[in-house]
């Protein structure tokens, strides 16, 4: 995959999940937004729970190399848990490729009854988000 050529990242990213993410940057390289999540809200449910939460994060794009790096997060407020994503964008754009793709990392911690439970509130696990049409 090439790196990205354009920090735009502004619109609308669907993941393999088929969560959503809309994007809007401003031109300090602020985003916001809103992420629908179409996966479980709780390891503990057996339900599929879409949640829509607003974001915020940065991206950062380095001239020299063509690269934009990408940070966002959330709360989530049925669960009382956050998010962070972080990542890269890319563009796949030879022979017929895909177009824009968000590769990104994601952290969540969700709360527990105490310290002592503290080692299973976190989630690590990764995401390749697709621009929209």
């Amino acid at each position: 995959m090439e790196k990205v050529k354009s920090s735009i990242v502004s619109g609308k990213w669907k993941n393999e999940l088929g969560s959503v993410v809309e994007l809007m940057e401003n031109e300090n390289g602020q985003i916001t937004g809103t992420y629908l999540t179409a996966v479980k809200s709780s390891s503990k449910e057996s339900s599929y729970t879409k949640e829509t939460a607003d974001l915020v994060g940065y991206i950062n794009t380095d001239k020299t190399k063509q690269t934009t790096t990408i940070v966002f997060c959330m709360a989530w407020k049925i669960e009382g848990s956050c998010s962070a994503f972080t990542g890269q964008i890319f563009q796949d754009d030879k022979d017929g490729g895909i177009g824009d793709v968000m590769k990104t990392t994601w952290i969540l911690h969700s709360p527990v009854d105490g310290l002592h439970d503290n080692w299973e509130a976190t989630c690590v696990g990764e995401n390749t988000f697709y621009r929209c049409p």
